[in-house]
């Protein structure tokens, strides 16, 4: 076991209390509750139950696991059960934890029932996991100390939150020590004009369903990305009104071409790589399609290709990328 120094870990880790967080109403709009998270009923459901347990047995809760990708409301869940819980949490992402004696420090400074939120999970190093087995099951940590040989230490209950959009990344055994793993689902058309008409609202952005019925469309369902449409709406809304006192069709419109944005959220690079595709009227590979994105491999296949196979646009294989007609 490595000999951890605890003394010379510098590792930044933001402490939230929640009772005291104080909202931003025009900008930071982070659902408070799970009233207010719209949708992922399966998971708000089990998570309401896990709270009211740890609250009449006056113990922390099962460990917890959220999958899915960026922007589904990962972080965001987080800051809810430690608000519904009573309990403050630490926040740190997965890449600034380099070495076991940090995790260790962080693990130290915990209160008793606090929750510690991880991101990015997939990021950690496996020396740094392998201390996490027996804290998370025993709340323990065994340290190799240079004069006094092993030392274990006791560790405050806690609950441990982990986020990752990397699933498949994670060990077996790190998977086997969370209590509930949950997986972040897509949302329907229903939910997104939902969050659309509330973020509309809470943007003084006066509109209509029949304006909505037609702005879904032009999102996709990752709730991050509806917030930033209603961000753009209400720019614009701002800066074009004029004697406007709601967000009309004909606003809609001009918005559309303003912003050049197209069915399901796809921006002029995303045209650009069909328009690939339709000029050379035949499979490419990425490596070509790329060259001429002028974008690197990875960013075209994790920033580019993921929406258009979620709109069939394209069909993905081992070797080659294929317009579908």
């Amino acid at each position: 076991m490595e000999i951890l120094d605890t003394n010379t870990v510098l590792v930044k880790v933001k402490t939230i209390n929640i009772d005291s967080v104080v909202q931003d109403n025009q900008e930071n709009l982070r659902p408070d509750s799970f009233d207010s998270f719209i949708w992922q009923e399966h998971i708000k459901k089990i998570l309401q139950t896990a709270i009211n347990s740890a609250k009449k047995r006056k113990g922390s809760m099962g460990h917890i696991l959220f999958c899915g990708p960026s922007g589904f409301g990962k972080t965001t869940m987080a800051h809810i059960i430690a608000k519904q819980s009573g309990v403050n949490m630490k926040v740190v992402t997965g890449y600034a934890i380099n070495k076991p004696a940090e995790i260790v420090s962080i693990l130290n400074s915990l209160e008793e029932w606090d929750i510690l939120f991880i991101d990015e999970i997939h990021r950690l190093k496996p020396n740094v996991e392998e201390v996490l087995y027996i804290a998370m099951e025993d709340f323990v940590i065994d340290m190799v100390m240079p004069e006094w040989g092993s030392v274990r230490i006791p560790l405050n209950k806690f609950t441990l939150i982990w986020a990752t959009t990397k699933w498949e990344w994670l060990s077996k055994p790190i998977k086997n020590r969370f209590v509930y793993d949950f997986h972040f689902m897509d949302y329907n058309d229903e939910e997104k004009k939902i969050i659309i008409d509330k973020y509309l609202k809470k943007y003084w952005v006066a509109t209509n369903q029949a304006v909505i019925e037609k702005i879904y469309s032009k999102v996709d369902s990752v709730p991050r990305e509806i917030h930033n449409l209603c961000i753009k709406i209400r720019d614009f809304f701002v800066t074009e009104w004029k004697n406007e006192k709601e967000f009309t069709q004909d606003l809609r419109k001009r918005f559309l071409i303003h912003s050049k944005i197209d069915d399901g959220w796809m921006s002029p690079i995303h045209q650009k790589y069909l328009n690939i595709l339709k000029r050379n009227d035949r499979p490419m590979g990425i490596k070509s399609i790329a060259i001429q994105l002028w974008m690197n491999e990875k960013a075209v296949e994790e920033d580019i290709e993921p929406l258009l196979i979620k709109l069939w646009k394209i069909e993905k294989t081992i070797g080659w990328r294929i317009l579908v007609s």
